[in-house]
């Protein structure tokens, strides 16, 4: 019977997924804009890797720059790749990481840079060693994971045991040193009874990240940006899939070139934002080039976005 199969793909249904035709629209009608995002990450990589060079190298400097800014760059990379495929609503996901990523980069530049960078990595590591103890049997951890791993169908390897073992064992190493095993107690202290550690940023007096947007004059970006791509996160906004009226439900396309321009401002702003600060803080006799850059290379796009009229055609079942 498997020759008589037809392997055949799905073909989508053109009213919910025309991906041929919003693609067109777009490199139609906003390439300059897509070449904007591209080149403006493209500058990132740059970034990253010239101002690690002339820095001390410390564990801010690997925080700041080797994770959190190439946090950066690599979200305004997706958001590149989302709204050149007419995935507008999804690239609001990679712009809500960008703008946490550089709130996390401005408030760690506030100050008492060494400290904060050392909470974001020990952090790190115990949620890392969180994982490997959960392989280990006997272990806390272990209980409750093994029994969800069997109910699932799913098989921890003597391998993947070993090799967590090991990992375990090169994590409480590093854990042991004394000014991350101060950080390390300072955790368990705020831990308490609770299951899971707070935010890394939570012994440090932020309580979330809207205090630390705040801190760093970002609140109307977390208050328009976050919250709403917060909504497509957790798909917690009905208006974005469907509209009800008269006792009918009309279905939305999931592609549209709708939301674009939103998409754009805020990752591409956050991004140039996050550039400057670190300018200021590793290469500050560049910012003269930068400012120079913006305004012949990038200002006239980035503020001038087209007039446009999106028709989107909902879909009746």
């Amino acid at each position: 019977m498997k020759d008589l199969l037809i392997n055949v793909g799905e073909t989508p249904h053109k009213g919910f997924l025309d991906s041929e035709a919003v693609i067109a629209d777009i490199k139609k009608h906003l390439t300059p804009w897509c070449r904007l995002i591209e080149d403006i990450t493209n500058y990132g990589t740059n970034l990253i890797p010239r101002c690690f060079t002339f820095s001390d190298k410390e564990l801010k400097d690997a925080v700041v720059l080797a994770i959190l800014l190439r946090q950066v760059v690599a979200m305004l990379d997706g958001v590149h790749i989302l709204l050149s495929s007419g995935a507008c609503q999804v690239a609001q996901l990679p712009s809500r990481a960008l703008f946490e990523a550089s709130v996390y980069i401005d408030w760690i530049l506030l100050g008492d840079q060494e400290k904060k960078a050392r909470y974001y990595y020990v952090h790190n590591l115990r949620r890392l060693r969180m994982w490997a103890r959960r392989t280990q049997e006997g272990s806390t951890e272990a209980t409750q994971f093994f029994a969800a791993v069997k109910k699932s169908g799913m098989k921890i390897s003597d391998q993947v045991k070993a090799s967590s073992k090991r990992q375990l064992q090169q994590i409480d190493k590093v854990l042991s040193q004394p000014a991350l095993a101060e950080v390390c107690a300072d955790f368990d202290n705020h831990r308490k009874r609770n299951k899971y550690d707070p935010a890394w940023y939570v012994p440090l007096g932020q309580r979330n990240l809207r205090t630390m947007a705040e801190a760093v004059d970002k609140l109307s970006q977390y208050t328009i940006l976050y919250s709403s791509a917060s909504e497509v996160m957790h798909a917690s906004s009905f208006e974005r899939h469907i509209a009800l009226a008269k006792g009918e439900i009309t279905f939305q396309p999931i592609r549209s070139v709708e939301g674009f321009e939103t998409a754009l401002r805020f990752s591409v702003g956050d991004a140039l934002s996050t550039y400057r600060k670190i300018l200021q803080e590793y290469r500050p006799s560049e910012l003269e080039v930068f400012a120079k850059k913006y305004k012949e290379n990038w200002q006239t796009h980035f503020m001038n976005f087209p007039d446009i009229k999106v028709e989107v055609n909902p879909i009746r079942i």
